[in-house]
Parts: structure tokens; sequence; C-alpha cells
């Protein structure tokens, strides 16, 4: 099954700056081959299930193993028949287009 969705890891017990940790999510982001936009909040991506299960499992322990005590993930995952999300033009493209379309 295909998904989209968003992620948002946060190190609980740490230092103010989550930098280090948040590398280290990205970079099994990277590797994972997920498509993915990282922003200030979190991260949003689309990709098979499975993958993403394991993508998640990995960002946790990556942060577990980087010195965190703890560490919260917040997950939203969404999916649909109606639309293939790896042909579909992304939402905020689209109410660019429109904002673009509509200000003339």
């Amino acid at each position: 099954m295909y998904v989209s969705g968003e992620i948002q890891v946060v190190p609980i017990g740490t230092e103010a700056s989550f930098t280090r940790y948040i590398a280290g999510v990205k970079t099994i982001l990277e590797a994972s081959g997920l498509q993915h936009t990282m922003h200030d909040s979190g991260t949003n991506f689309q990709g098979e299930y499975a993958l993403v299960s394991k993508v998640v499992q990995q960002c946790m322990e990556s942060v577990l193993e980087n010195g965190a005590p703890r560490v919260l993930c917040y997950v939203k995952l969404g999916a649909r028949t109606d639309k293939n999300y790896q042909t579909e033009i992304p939402a905020a493209e689209k109410v660019a287009n429109y904002l673009h379309s509509n200000t003339k």
C-alpha cells in the first residue's frame, strides 16, 4: 500500500539543539529512497507502507543510539485509491498554481 504522511521525531532529555539527532534522521530518509520534504516541524513523505514503517523504526533507533534517553515520534499516514500519489501533483504545488492563475 502506497501512503503519504508526515513524521516528527522529538528527542527528549537532551540539550536544546536537536541538530545532530535530526541530521541522523535526514541521513536515514535519504538512504531509504522515500520521496520526502523536510520542514521546520517535521518531514512529509510518500512511499510503500512497509518501507515507511521500517524507516520510522530506524529514525527512532538513531535518536536513541545518538544519546537521547527518550524519543517521541509523531506519524500521520494517509492512503487513497482515487488518485495515484506517485503521479499526483503535490498539494502545495496545486495551491501555488491556483494562486498564480487567480491573481491576474
